[in-house]
């Protein structure tokens, strides 16, 4: 006897603003897990899914390796900081909002 396993696909959303919009050539993307992720999480499977160098650079601070130094995130419009960082265990109705330091205003 053979059971039916269902895999639960869970969609993260992330809105880009600014240069990183237009490195991605999108606003919005949808990161998709069959696990619950961590913002660092999601930021690496958004990395791989845009797949773009420029996008990468603008977004990775090369020195640290981190997004930190170079944007803004914030997590249904609260920042990140405000919780636990990038280790933030995020629910997939949680909206990933990043902005580039330097921005317009």
């Amino acid at each position: 006897m053979s059971e039916t396993q269902t895999v639960s696909r869970l969609s993260y959303t992330v809105k880009l603003i600014g240069v990183l919009a237009t490195a991605a050539g999108t606003r919005r993307v949808l990161v998709n897990s069959e696990t619950e992720l961590s913002l660092t999480d999601v930021i690496s499977k958004l990395l791989v899914q845009v797949d773009n160098r420029q996008f990468k650079d603008l977004l990775i601070d090369s020195t640290t390796n981190n997004p930190l130094p170079n944007v803004i995130m914030l997590l249904d419009e609260q920042d990140c900081n405000l919780f636990q960082g990038l280790r933030t265990k995020l629910d997939p109705e949680t909206v990933v909002t990043i902005i580039p330091v330097a921005h317009g205003g």
